[in-house]
């Protein structure tokens, strides 16, 4: 098949028998003398080719010589000079999620050869055997077919790299092959199958179970346990002790999980459905990625990105393909240029000859009468308003977003930890960020359809509590009794307190430390005195959560304590902990020189045993496959251990949970430092939101006086919370989490610019427009939304490119999905208000011949406007 293997492969593909004696003998494998005598052998026949080709150099690769003119003189060429030829890729066309196909991948996967995905060399579908995978090479024509034929040619090709005591003879692995294709296949009679797998039981006990032919995972091995796990006739897998071992082992093994899953890169993708699904991006993929493949077939082969992305030139077009230039290098690089191509721009106007040529059923998204091609090739194209208009009036019918067609977290159970305020401590700007971030991050999550654990890790455990223990035992004997009289900032003030001891008497710290000890192993007095506390700043905490209407499940560091010794004894089981001078307990990982301390020399426990038993109980317990921390980013790398950690415990399968940390910067104030009060303290959270509520109280108050509102008295507090609460929450949200930001009360409450005011009274003025509607021209727009016919037409290009914006909802979920930053979802809103904005200032909506199908328009708008604020938890009004 391939270069100089293509004799061998050719010969074995074609053989149809083994002569029963001759396989027999074979069974038994050379010896070591016959090895040698064959090596000798072939070495001989090498140096002859050689000769006879020209030259005497024993390390001439006949293969290499293939193509030189008949009778031309030839010189002894060096070592560096002549190299074997290899395959410059690899292909599968042709794959599916079916038997063979399977056994290719998970073949590619156990010798460490790359395949990708091919659209095949050839097109004749009248042959059978030309409708399973197919192995091809980007040097040549040459193929194998079919699942156990391409496991022999992958064989083959690794076979040069292998050592030679761990090569087995072609005819047992054929033998094998042959039983997995007459005996194990689901079609096969059950009698057949039975007996097959009498054989295969004897055969595995006479190996010792695990491998069929030698000590490794061969071919074989690899047929066989594919055909009996993907049996459709014994899908309750009622197979013998001895094989289901065998299968286990094996299924579990990294080729086989690997394969598996790259097998999904080399199916073809299906045919991309414009009825049915709502990404615009997508749609324009499918087109070019058709249209490319169709005019250059090489351009898969070459892998050749065939990219689509939004236009950064909107006066052209709406998207825009950059192929033409890498398509033209490669081609040009493999001599495959056409002859009326010499250019990207060539390649770019026969790429858009042919979608033009297409009818409106193949291709209804581009209007191929607004496409053009830009230097030096980049292919300009707009979306055609017959593909707009019957997806809005669908969203303004129903006034609900389109999701994206794929979504991998539907029905998937998530843990979002978020908040996490420490007990006995006021919550303070620093809180507000993982607060508002996290709560966003769960509605995100929960639109498309994940079952969302929102989990408040509070800080009710560990060394402060020893602190204040002791201080409260000291200072405040009758504390308990007290607790009706106490809020939350005299527990401040007692944890400032009880900090200036730890710090300057020793007896009271080593008194703290093993007041941490009795809590942690259930200490009567401790647990009372922890109780008051923990219930005091619950309330507190409660203040904010209603302010920002934020939910959370409060699970914190002190429901672990149970869990964590359990944890460390399945560490030490794996013996993967390290004591260290002192007596304390840690798990070195990999690239990381700090360890991880899952017991302290005092026998207490810290924030890394507590995160190692709450990763646990998530994942096996709450039977979580993403898990998302939303922390400052200082804490990035203890996360990154804590999940390597969990990777070498066997807890976290990569295949089947996807675990992330979500670090955000520092809210500086405006001088460039950390936001304080003027004395120096830390801002109270509670008061920094009151402070947003009233200056916007103040403001509506003034609007209203000087007649610019179109609310009443009665409705300024609730409208100021949520314009208050709104901008505070969008000032963070609407910037990428990982970077700092400056606190400013008068930026973000800004009726200009990028600010949730300006969105609010976008959105509120789109509605205004709607009832102004009803009142002056008697058009109700919700009874007109109900009514089942298409009433927006996008005539003006100001229409059309706000029904685009619209649709482009679903493309910003999906985005959004990759890393869950809340900042897209901002971006995309900002636009569509600035969009929404110039549609009703160049178009007259009211009054106008098309006052139906704008006041639509403007409700579509509002739509998705208002489903942008819920993900973001910001409450929309509907007038200010």
């Amino acid at each position: 098949i391939l270069n100089e293997n293509t004799e061998k492969i050719s010969k074995m593909t074609t053989e149809s028998t083994v002569d029963p004696k001759q396989q027999q003998e074979s069974k038994k494998g050379p010896s070591k003398n016959e090895l040698k005598k064959l090596a000798k052998k072939a070495e001989k026949e090498a140096e002859k080719a050689a000769k006879k080709s020209g030259g005497g150099s024993k390390q001439v690769n006949t293969a290499s010589n293939a193509n030189s003119t008949k009778g031309a003189k030839t010189s002894n060429p060096s070592p560096q000079e002549v190299q074997p030829q290899t395959p410059s890729w690899y292909g599968i066309s042709n794959a599916g999620n079916d038997l063979a196909s399977l056994k290719a991948s998970v073949g590619a996967s156990l010798f460490g050869i790359a395949l990708r995905r091919s659209v095949g060399l050839m097109s004749d579908r009248s042959l059978s055997f030309l409708h399973g995978p197919v192995l091809s090479t980007g040097n040549g024509p040459c193929m194998a077919f079919g699942g156990n034929g391409i496991l022999r040619a992958l064989a083959l090709l690794s076979s040069s790299t292998e050592d030679s005591s761990k090569k087995y003879s072609i005819a047992i692995l054929d033998e094998w092959l042959e039983v997995e294709r007459t005996c194990f296949r689901s079609s096969v009679d059950k009698k057949t199958k039975t007996k097959a797998l009498t054989k295969l039981e004897s055969a595995l006990d006479s190996t010792g179970g695990i491998f069929l032919v030698g000590d490794e995972t061969t071919i074989a091995d690899i047929a066989i346990v594919l055909a009996l796990s993907n049996d459709k006739n014994n899908t309750e897998n009622n197979y013998s002790p001895l094989i289901k071992k065998y299968m286990t082992y094996h299924l579990s093994s990294p080729p086989f999980t690997n394969g598996e899953t790259n097998l999904q890169n080399l199916i073809p993708p299906p045919p991309f459905d414009f009825d049915k699904d709502p990404s615009i991006l997508n749609g324009v993929s499918a087109v070019f990625q058709s249209a490319v493949t169709k005019v250059f077939p090489a351009a898969l082969d070459l892998d050749v990105d065939i990219k689509v992305e939004q236009s950064k030139t909107p006066k052209f077009g709406d998207y825009q393909c950059i192929v033409a230039m890498p398509l033209f290098q490669k081609l040009k690089a493999n001599n495959m240029l056409p002859p009326n191509a010499n250019s990207p721009m060539d390649i770019a106007n026969i790429i858009l000859s042919h979608i033009s040529s297409l009818d409106q059923k193949t291709q209804p998204i581009l209007d191929p009468s607004l496409c053009t091609v830009q230097k030096p090739g980049f292919i300009m194209c707009r979306i055609a308003s017959s593909y707009l208009q019957p997806r809005i009036n669908a969203l303004v019918q129903t006034s609900k977003c389109s999701l994206p067609s794929i979504i991998r977290e539907a029905n998937q159970d998530v843990v979002v930890d978020f908040s996490s305020p420490n007990i006995a401590k006021e919550m303070h700007v620093g809180h507000l960020r993982s607060t508002i971030i996290g709560e966003s991050v769960c509605r995100i999550l929960e639109f498309v359809g994940a079952k969302v654990r929102r989990v408040n890790h509070v800080g009710d455990w560990g060394t402060q509590f020893g602190m204040l223990i002791t201080y409260l035992q000291e200072n405040c004997p009758d504390f308990k009794d007290k607790k009706e009289e106490l809020a939350i900032a005299d527990l401040t003030q007692f944890y400032k307190k009880a900090k200036v001891c730890f710090d300057e008497d020793e007896h009271f710290k080593e008194t703290s430390r093993k007041n941490v000890v009795n809590l942690q192993a259930g200490d009567p007095e401790c647990r009372a005195i922890w109780q008051v506390l923990c219930d005091i700043s619950r309330k507190e905490f409660e203040k904010v959560y209603k302010r920002l209407n934020i939910t959370l499940e409060e699970c914190g560091e002190s429901f672990y304590n149970s869990r964590i010794p359990p944890v460390i004894e399945e560490f030490q089981s794996k013996n993967l902990i390290k004591v260290e001078e002192g007596g304390a307990k840690c798990v070195f990982v990999p690239n990381y020189q700090i360890p991880l301390m899952l017991q302290k020399s005092d026998g207490g426990f810290g924030y890394d045993s507590t995160d190692m038993a709450a990763l646990k109980y998530r994942l096996h317990e709450l039977n979580a496959k993403r898990a998302v921390y939303i922390t400052d980013f200082s804490q990035g790398d203890h996360f990154k251990m804590c999940f390597a950690a969990g990777e070498m415990m066997g807890w976290v399968d990569p295949s089947q949970h996807r675990l992330q940390h979500i670090g955000f910067g520092t809210v500086m104030g405006e001088d460039g430092k950390r936001f304080k009060t003027r004395s120096g303290d830390t801002v109270r959270l509670v008061d920094l939101l009151d402070e947003a509520v009233m200056r916007m109280k103040d403001s509506l108050t003034q609007r209203i006086q000087d007649s610019k509102a179109n609310i009443t008295m009665d409705e300024v507090d609730t409208t100021a919370s949520a314009l208050g609460y709104g901008a505070v929450k969008y000032f963070d949200l609407r910037r990428n989490p990982t970077t700092n930001y400056s606190f400013s009360y008068d930026q973000m409450l800004d009726t200009r610019g990028n600010t949730a005011i300006y969105l609010l009274y976008a959105h509120a003025r789109l509605e205004s427009i709607c009832a102004r509607g009803e009142k002056d021209h008697g058009i109700n727009v919700d009874e007109l939304a109900s009514q089942n016919s298409n009433r927006i037409v996008l005539g003006h290009p100001s229409e059309r490119s706000l029904a685009l914006y619209i649709e482009m909802f679903a493309d910003v979920i999906e985005e959004v999905l990759k890393d869950l930053y809340p900042y897209r979802i901002c971006d995309y809103l900002y636009s569509l208000s600035n969009i929404a904005t110039d549609f009703v200032t160049k178009c007259k909506v009211l009054g106008s011949p098309e006052m139906e199908s704008r006041l639509l328009l403007c409700r579509a708008t509002a739509v998705v406007m208002r489903q942008c604020f819920d993900l973001l938890g910001i409450e929309s009004v509907m007038r200010i």
